[in-house]
C-alpha cells in the first residue's frame, strides 16, 4: 500500500512549525469537559462511552434522554473540524430507526437542517450551536438549549 508522501510531509511540517498539536489537545480538553459537564447537569440521560474522534472530520459524543430512548432516537454533540462548528444532532440509535423517523422529521425550521439521505448520514436533524468555545459554562448552556429544541421537534 502506498501513501501520499507530500501530505505526510505537510503534516510533519505543521507539527514542527505550528501549535497544531497543543491547539488540538486544548480542543480535546474542552470537548471532554463539555461531555463530563453535560453528564453532571443531565443526570437522567444515558451517556454513551467517551468522546469519539473521526479522523479530524468530526468529534462527537452521544446521550439519550429517557423520552428519546423509547423512540429509538438519541442526541449527539458534534464538532465539525472543517467548519470549526459545534452542532447538536438528532439521530437514530441505528440506521433502521433513523430511516423510520426520517419522514416524520423532514420539515424542520431553520437553522435546523434535515439529512438528505438518512440511510447514509449520521444524523436526522442537525442544529448549529452558536457559542464562544472558550466559555465552558456558556458552551454547556448553548448545547442544552439546542438539545431542547431537538427534543421538541422529536415530540419528546
Amino acid at each position: 500500500m502506498n501513501f501520499d508522501r507530500a501530505l505526510l510531509e505537510r503534516y510533519r511540517t505543521l507539527l514542527q512549525t505550528t501549535d497544531l498539536q497543543p491547539a488540538y489537545q486544548e480542543f480535546i480538553r474542552m470537548f471532554r469537559w463539555l461531555r463530563t459537564e453535560l453528564e453532571r447537569q443531565l443526570p437522567g440521560c444515558r451517556f454513551q462511552g467517551g468522546i469519539c474522534e473521526n479522523a479530524m472530520e468530526y468529534a462527537y459524543f452521544s446521550f439519550c434522554p429517557p423520552e428519546l430512548r423509547e423512540k429509538s432516537l438519541k442526541l449527539v454533540v458534534a464538532f465539525v473540524h472543517r467548519s470549526f462548528r459545534l452542532e447538536a444532532w438528532l439521530s437514530g440509535v441505528n440506521r433502521a430507526a433513523q430511516c423510520r423517523w426520517a419522514r416524520q422529521l423532514s420539515a424542520c425550521p431553520p437553522p435546523m437542517e434535515t439529512a438528505a439521505d438518512p440511510a447514509r448520514c449520521d444524523w436526522l436533524v442537525r442544529l448549529p450551536v452558536e457559542t464562544d468555545l472558550s466559555d465552558g459554562p456558556g458552551v454547556a448552556a448553548a448545547v442544552k438549549e439546542a438539545a431542547g429544541q431537538l427534543l421538541r421537534i422529536a415530540g419528546a
